[in-house]
């Protein structure tokens, strides 16, 4: 269990400089256990709302086979390849510039999960990532903070899906929990219904086995105080909430806002019990949902019962509306009170710094440095877009958070500690290359035995290799941890004409007044080495004789807009 919790915040923080881009029209598909689902949606012009322009659904039961198997056949992957090329080219028709695709418990629980979703970045073009169970569930909060602006106090949210379910607690602001447990409805029907017909044993096993799963979380959920509301959100809830509906000839009512009564989730449970050990369909739940629909209700109740809910409200949005309010506010796109939650990346980062106390003054001058050269370097010694920029803000804030386990060895714990830290705003593959970045800030070059090594594609080590390269040269240079070093100005010598000759380089830096930089001057010319041999270069370490000079030195840097 994880609970997310407001940290203390200093005065001032600093953020990532790089903006996430994008324009008004943005799609999104959510590639679930069960379906695939593609939302289009185009933002106002006032940037106060978005409006959904178009919908997407087919079921993709041949996923399934992932949370057992562990491995996306080839049968799944070209039948995936197939719906979201049609899914893109749909969404192109609608003008939409940017299309997202995030895969959540089938692909990350898969061994060949990257490999997948490198295959479709590249055949079809579309930003296709995994995202882990807390990242679905942030999305998820958003997704509904959209869609009912009504909501006030503390709520918690249960969205059931086919390989996971997540629980999440708060209020407008912030979450103050946030779970995701494996609990989807297509998971335990295998695992309790293998034979396709449920017996009374496995129905109550099933009970059993979720109540005990929720019961602690349940616990400290109810000692923090008093839930507003239940919202339930997503397939499986939307299911039941038809089901019902149809039942009580409400068929009219709208779904968006539903009111259920915990005695009416039993009344439904017991009716798909009886229904399903008598081998019976249920009329008004598609034949694929058929399948999954009664592990799933027992979740919902289970769910209810622990939180001692006595309703639950739906809601119709969840996490691809999620996604694309996430975007359109970080785009800049949307302005409609949910601003506290625009730039989660910066947030998680900062949040994981604070968990683990480390130096904020140390990590912001090290990703301070860090970004100057990485600029500065831009054009003459690489080509890496904003994108791997940010990777490197990250992995400077946090590479030192794994002193929080030892100082010895600490960039080996600071790598488990990113790793695994929950880092939201980011993709899996994000998390592991800002881990990877921060894990070679000291210590060996990479290693193929190198666990961290061994995860990373071919492209992807050299972008590691070259950003650790940078972070060791911007670490060396606040080895005092006192953050002598005012500003810096890389000059970049001519391009030798010999082949094996490298170029010469050039790093002023101005000081603090009455300081001095011998540690750093010490540390930088023990750190230089992977740089020099990344960037084929020979560099020196200047310090300017004074404020003016660096200033001289400065003029004509590149601003941060003129990195695409």
């Amino acid at each position: 269990m994880r609970t997310l919790r407001n940290s203390p915040r200093t005065k001032t923080r600093s953020k990532s400089w790089v903006r996430v881009q994008g324009g008004p029209i943005v799609a999104c598909i959510d590639m679930g256990t069960n379906s695939f689902h593609m939302i289009v949606c185009q933002a106002s012009q006032e940037r106060d709302h978005f409006d959904i322009i178009t919908r997407e659904k087919e079921a993709v039961p041949f996923f399934r086979r992932a949370l057992t198997a562990h491995y996306i056949d080839d049968s799944a992957l070209r039948s995936a390849l197939r719906i979201l090329r049609d899914m893109r080219n749909k969404a192109m028709h609608k003008g939409a510039t940017t299309i997202l695709a995030v895969a959540t418990s089938a692909v990350r629980e898969s061994k060949n999960g990257e490999e997948v979703l490198s295959r479709i970045r590249q055949e079809l073009d579309i930003d296709a990532r995994m995202i882990s169970g807390h990242e679905e569930a942030r999305l998820i909060y958003l997704g509904v903070l959209w869609s009912m602006p009504e909501l006030k106090g503390t709520f918690a949210i249960v969205d059931i899906g086919g390989g996971s379910c997540e629980l999440i607690v708060g209020d407008r602001k912030h979450t103050s929990f946030s779970e995701s447990y494996k609990l989807g409805a297509a998971r335990l029907t295998q695992r309790f219904f293998r034979k396709g017909t449920p017996t009374p044993d496995a129905i109550r096993e099933l009970h059993d086995e979720v109540r005990g799963v929720l019961r602690p979380a349940a616990a400290r959920i109810l000692a923090s105080g008093a839930l507003s509301q239940l919202i339930g959100t997503s397939g499986t809830v939307l299911a039941i909430a038809r089901l019902n509906r149809d039942r009580h000839d409400k068929s009219h009512a709208e779904l968006h806002g539903y009111k259920l009564s915990v005695s009416a989730v039993e009344s439904t449970v017991i009716y798909l019990e009886e229904a399903s050990l008598k081998g019976v369909r249920v009329e008004g739940i598609s034949s694929d949902r058929n399948q999954t629909i009664l592990a799933g209700s027992i979740v919902l109740l289970e769910t209810m019962r622990s939180l001692s809910a006595t309703e639950i409200v739906i809601c119709t949005a969840a996490l691809r509306e999620g996604v694309v309010v996430d975007r359109f506010l970080q785009t800049n796109w949307l302005n409609s009170g949910l601003e506290t939650h625009r730039d989660p990346r910066s947030d998680s980062v900062h949040a994981l710094l604070e968990k683990y106390h480390a130096s904020v003054e140390h990590a912001e001058q090290v990703a301070r440095l860090a970004t100057e050269i990485f600029l500065q370097s831009h054009g003459s010694l690489h080509s890496y877009s904003e994108s791997a920029g940010h990777l490197l803000w990250s992995a400077a804030m946090l590479h030192d958070v794994g002193t929080f386990i030892g100082r010895n060895g600490h960039h080996k714990h600071s790598y488990y500690l990113i790793k695994n830290g929950g880092l939201l705003g980011h993709s899996e593959e994000e998390v592991g290359l800002i881990a990877s970045i921060a894990r070679y800030h000291r210590g060996s070059e990479l290693k193929d035995s190198h666990e961290a090594v061994s995860l990373l594609t071919p492209d992807e080590r050299e972008l590691v290799t070259d950003m650790a390269a940078i972070l060791r040269l911007a670490e060396a240079l606040d080895r005092s941890h006192r953050q002598v070093v005012q500003e810096l100005k890389l000059i970049v010598g001519a391009q030798p004409k010999g082949r094996y000759e490298n170029r010469s380089l050039t790093l002023y830096v101005s000081l603090r007044e009455a300081e001095n930089c011998q540690p750093e001057s010490w540390a930088f010319h023990e750190k230089k080495a992977l740089f020099e041999q990344r960037f084929a270069s020979q560099i020196t370490l200047k310090v300017a004789e004074g404020r003016g000079q660096i200033q001289g030195l400065l003029a004509g840097l590149p601003s941060h807009s003129e990195l695409k």
